[in-house]
Formats: C-alpha cells, sequence, structure tokens
C-alpha cells in the first residue's frame, strides 16, 4: 500500500483507531523495498543468494549438489598416476560408494548457473564455444579444436579439479554441436 486512501472504504475515513492501523502497517510494509530485496535475492543471478540460486539452478537445470570421488581415498591404477594401488588392494575407480556428496557454497554455485546457462544458449561454433571455455575456465587455456571433417575436441592444458570434471561429464556444461 503506498497509498492508504485508495484501500480504504469512505465510511471508514473518519475512524482514528483503522487509519492508524493501515498508516503504521504501511509504514512497516513498504513493497517497493520488498520488491527491491527480492529482486536482489531471487531475480538477479548476479547478487542472487541460498533460495534464489536454487531457483536459478532449477531453470537452467543443474542441482546444487554433486557426487565426487572421495579426494583421500585410494583407488585401483596404473602405475604412473597419482593414486596407484596394485590389484586386489583398492577398488576401482568410480565405486559409487566411495563418493561422497557436497553441497556447492552459493559463489561456486552462481559460477556453474552462469556456465551451465551459457551452454545452454550459445550458438555451438568454434569461435562461441571458445569465448565460452575462455569465460568459464579461467585457470589456464582451454579451448575447442576441430580435428577433422565433423570431427572435434576440448583441450584442457592443465589439470581438471574435480568439481569441473564432474560439470563436465556429469552435468553437460560443455556445449555440443550439431
Amino acid at each position: 500500500m503506498i497509498d492508504i486512501r485508495e484501500t480504504l472504504l469512505s465510511q471508514y475515513a473518519n475512524s482514528p483507531v483503522i487509519t492508524t492501523i493501515l498508516k503504521k502497517s504501511n509504514e512497516a510494509i513498504d513493497p517497493r523495498h520488498s520488491a527491491e530485496e527480492f529482486y536482489n535475492l531471487a531475480v538477479n543471478v548476479l547478487t542472487a543468494q541460498g533460495f534464489g540460486l536454487d531457483i536459478w539452478g532449477r531453470i537452467v537445470g543443474i542441482g546444487r549438489g554433486i557426487s565426487i570421488p572421495d579426494p583421500n581415498a585410494d583407488y585401483f591404477g596404473f602405475d604412473g598416476t597419482e593414486k596407484y594401488l596394485p590389484f586386489n588392494q583398492a577398488p576401482f575407480f568410480g565405486d559409487i560408494n566411495g563418493q561422497a556428496s557436497y553441497q556447492m557454497d552459493d559463489e561456486t554455485y552462481r559460477e556453474v548457473i552462469m556456465m551451465k546457462a551459457y551452454a545452454n544458449i550459445v550458438c555451438a561454433t568454434a569461435p562461441n564455444i571458445n569465448s565460452f571455455l575462455k569465460a568459464s575456465f579461467t585457470r589456464g587455456r582451454a579451448y575447442y579444436l576441430i580435428t577433422g571433417h565433423m570431427t572435434a575436441r576440448y583441450v584442457f592444458e592443465y589439470r581438471l579439479s574435480e568439481l569441473e570434471k564432474n560439470l563436465i561429464y556429469n552435468h553437460n556444461i560443455l556445449p555440443r554441436p550439431s
């Protein structure tokens, strides 16, 4: 209620109790302030927090929770890998029981939402995909390389984090050209 006279019936306009209640309510509940606060908490993806980011996550199609392998666990592997243990002494990599579920914090989740939104709407040509990779993967060089007729590949010149691997393999964060 910005103007209480619009909501007050004329027969109650002279009642001091009702007009006082409406004036105090109007001062306490300013819809302009509430609308701006809601916009900043939920609608604007750059300032959204908590439930607002969860709403944006549902819109672009990515959840806050991710499952990644336990970084401290040992796995069966081959010589030259980081987690090498001989056969029969460790589980294979990718064992579901060895994975832990994590909830992304707001800043990480905001970055992932922006990546997923960009991947959803980008026109998947090589220059556009390279622009996406340059904006999204900032820890090192990443690019889209056309290797032949109707073939291409993504190249990352650095070791991907567990979060980045999870996003690429489980959440289809990279654009797929037709």
